[in-house]
């Protein structure tokens, strides 16, 4: 018996061709079934906190007089804070303000992530403190140097020996200078995966501060009105309020503040706060889930189609084989022995395809981290376990005992002299005529409406990378300034326009620099919003994303100016000008020969309108529309853009502005063609995964129609040997089948054409694209289909 098991195997390494496709394809589907499992288990699983199910987050919005929302996931410091105080139905609750500093004590200055909260937050999240202690939360004396506690990571990068100190809090040597304040660290927390990423995916916290040092008591009004999106409010409810939101008084009062504050500020806009409690599972791994029950859905028919074309191919290669078995059995082989080895056959053929998917799976996984971890949160909890791998094994061994089994159920030896005269001549027990038909309508079927998506996905998202983004993002890079100037006075506003301008100066000098302008955030940003209309009533006005730029921005990023002229010196100076978008004209309903008239922007102040200029586009944003507003030198960032085939680092760039003034820092430099890449990455996976998805589709057809349409030639061989013999020639045979397979092709066509309509409907913009790609499969799946039945057709009667 064992002579014969190995028999059989090695049979797998002869049949090179069936062994490589069958373990490609099936690896194929069991690593994608693996993976959207994982990814499904992800989004589902309990979040590994102490009481997760408890956990919520403070969601804050902003509406303006209509009850539109012009903010969303926005919270102010202070109303943090007083709601993490004030709110009983919270049983622990921790404000965190997330920002940046520089490490002004390392050679390089590096930015580090900075987190503001309470201790609460340790606990709530299982932070561990392995040295030292906690930060003080009192307010400071400005006298005694405030406390920070930081991350391993961060310890054991920047500060080695800081982890050989053993009485840590009574010491006063280790100290940090971040943004030209020396901090005491008292503490160093674990680095561990856990930390909650809150703000953006894939940050990890280098410094913790406490956060009463993100708000100003001695300007409190100022403060309820300054709404952040990177200040957050988690906490974890009573059991018995889970559900509720913010008290009313709590809302009220927070309400009240918000509206003095904008009085004494100066403006008449009436909007107001709205706060709610969301479960903290729903915030982090809300999309996740959505997106996943369509992954699983997805992955179980892939798989579940690959099984149907695979079985059919198995059925032909088995077929093959039976003359051999039954010349064994007639040898005095048992047929346990035959069956028993066959089984050993097929189970090492599906091991094979479990050990490949399970490679394709960690390199999915690898990939789903590099790819996707700037985009969702918490992905690096995403991996495979030794549990995983048994799974996989174990589904792929359950497989291959159905197909043995009803592999061999598919051969009769009742008879073994007429099975071995019969065998390979299609008297065999065959497929029912139903089954096999059915079978095949299903594989037209599928594979038309598949080929079809996977196509349009190519072309769709293929087309989205085409579009131009309407700057030229080549050698710009966006310079973040460590600014400690905040003051609205115009001699601090002088000062900043002056050291700008001697900046400016100083950087055109420079042999590799071929433009600088001002810009308060970077080009692809849309944080800043505003409003504008074509009247001064707030309730027909709009709200749009803005931008503050520099006299040479347009020229600078090569965007086309359509109408209009761009900035100059003096428009900073009088402020009464604007320039928009494509997008924001056709949203006001202004055309390109509109240029000079006035628009009406917050609190009704008036603005001439100057300019109109192309859209900024990328996949992720599509094109906002946008206000351009000359810059007021509050918050002086620049762009930069460098001669061709040039560019300078940040270090260099750090040296040439202090220069200008020896307190001047580069916080961050981030270049535009990379985060433009990076907007569009979804749009490149998208494009490789729909060319990905029609290969392996039109490789699942192939196979399936293979193996099915060879089985259905075999049960015809009989049939056909008569007609043959009673003077039917070559030619009249193929065109008879031809005939009856286009029934069968037109039976799938109904079903695949009632399919790609119903999308239709759900999708109009896209009629004719998608209405293309299915033709074209059409013609592609109807050139497969009798290609390879007449081929099978002909190896049948070339034998009479």
């Amino acid at each position: 018996m064992r002579k014969e098991n190995f028999s059989s195997i090695s049979e797998l390494f002869k049949k090179t061709k069936f062994t490589v496709l069958f373990v490609v394809l099936l690896a194929s589907a069991l690593a994608g079934g693996t993976i959207v499992s994982l990814i499904t288990w992800h989004a589902y699983a309990p979040l590994p906190y102490p009481q997760d199910e408890s956990l919520v987050w403070l969601r804050g919005s902003m509406t303006n007089q209509k009850d539109e929302q012009v903010m969303s996931n926005a919270l102010s410091n202070i109303a943090a804070q007083y709601i993490a105080s004030q709110d009983s139905s919270l049983s622990m609750a921790a404000p965190v303000y997330y920002g940046e500093a520089l490490y002004m004590d390392h050679v390089q200055q590096p930015q580090l992530n900075m987190t503001y909260t309470s201790h609460e937050f340790f606990s709530l999240f299982g932070q561990t403190l392995i040295q030292g202690r906690y930060f003080s939360e009192q307010q400071q004396d400005g006298v005694t140097a405030p406390e920070v506690v930081v991350s391993q990571c961060f310890a054991e990068r920047y500060m080695p020996a800081l982890l050989a100190q053993s009485a840590l809090a009574s010491s006063p040597s280790y100290s940090m200078e971040l943004d030209q304040r020396v901090f005491r660290v008292v503490g160093v927390v674990a680095c561990e995966r856990t930390e909650p990423q809150l703000y953006m995916p894939n940050r990890q916290t280098d410094v913790f501060v406490s956060f009463a040092h993100v708000i100003d008591n001695t300007n409190v009004l100022r403060e309820h009105i300054t709404v952040r999106y990177n200040t957050f409010l988690v906490g974890r409810t009573r059991s018995e309020s889970l559900a509720a939101g913010v008290p009313a008084d709590i809302s009220a009062y927070l309400n009240e503040q918000f509206s003095a504050g904008i009085t004494d500020f100066g403006s008449s806009i009436r909007n107001q706060l709205h706060f709610e409690y969301i479960p903290l599972q729903q915030y982090l791994k809300g999309d996740l889930q959505q997106t996943s029950r369509w992954l699983l859905l997805s992955g179980a028919a892939f798989l579940l189609i690959t099984l149907v074309n695979l079985l059919t191919f198995y059925l032909l290669d088995i077929k093959k084989q039976q003359a051999q078995w039954v010349l064994k059995t007639v040898l005095g082989a048992p047929l346990d022995t035959l069956r028993t080895a066959h089984r050993w056959q097929v189970s090492v053929l599906f091991l094979l395809a479990a050990m490949f998917a399970l490679v394709l799976a960690e390199l999915g996984v690898t990939a789903i981290h590099h790819f996707g971890k700037q985009e969702v949160a918490h992905l690096d909890w995403l991996e495979l376990q030794v549990v995983h791998y048994l799974m996989v094994a174990g589904i792929a061994l359950l497989f291959a005992r159905g197909f043995a089994v009803f592999g061999f159920k598919q051969l009769s030896f009742s008879s073994l002299y007429q099975n071995l005269q019969n065998s390979g001549k299609g008297q065999a027990k065959q497929l029912p005529q139903w089954f096999s038909t059915s079978v095949l309508i299903a594989q037209l079927s599928v594979g038309l409406v598949v080929l079809c998506i996977g196509l349009w996905t190519a072309i769709y998202f293929g087309n989205k990378l085409s579009v131009p983004s309407g700057i030229n993002a080549e050698e710009v890079v966006f310079v973040t300034r460590h600014q400690t100037s905040w003051q609205h006075d115009e001699q601090a506003v002088l000062a900043r326009k002056q050291l700008f301008l001697s900046n400016k100066q100083a950087l055109l000098a420079h042999p590799k620099i071929a433009s600088v302008s001002l810009s308060s955030i970077s080009p692809l940003d849309t944080s800043y919003l505003a409003v504008i209309g074509t009247q001064p009533g707030a309730e027909v006005q709009h709200t749009m994303q803005s931008q503050l730029v520099g006299e040479d921005y347009f020229s600078l990023l090569g965007l086309h100016l359509l109408a209009g002229s761009a900035f100059v010196s003096a428009d900073s100076d009088a402020r009464q000008s604007v320039i928009i978008n494509r997008q924001a004209a056709t949203k006001l309903g202004i055309g390109l020969d509109d240029i000079g008239m006035t628009l009406y922007g917050r609190d009704a102040q008036a603005v001439k309108l100057v300019g109109i200029v192309e859209n900024i586009y990328s996949h992720a944003l599509g094109a906002p529309a946008t206000i351009y507003y000359p810059h007021d030198f509050y918050e002086c960032n620049m762009v930069i853009k460098f001669k061709p085939a040039q560019t300078v680092d940040k270090q260099e760039l750090n040296e040439l502005l202090q220069q200008q003034a020896s307190t001047q820092r580069i916080q961050d430099m981030t270049y535009l063609d990379v985060d433009l890449a990076q907007l569009n990455k979804a749009a490149v996976l998208s494009f490789y995964c729909g060319l990905g998805l029609s290969f392996l589709m039109t490789m699942q057809v192939l196979v399936g129609l293979y193996g099915l349409l060879g089985n259905i030639a075999l049960m015809q061989k009989p049939l056909l040997l008569i007609k043959q013999q009673v003077g039917a020639t070559r030619k009249q045979l193929i065109k008879e089948q031809v005939r009856f397979r286009l029934a069968h092709f037109t039976g799938a066509l109904l079903i695949a054409t009632c399919v790609i309509l119903g999308l239709v409907s759900l999708l109009p913009s896209v009629t004719y694209t998608l209405l293309f790609c299915y033709l074209f499969s059409v013609f592609v799946l109807f050139m497969v289909l009798f290609t390879i039945d007449i081929y099978h057709l002909s190896g049948q009667l070339k034998n009479y």
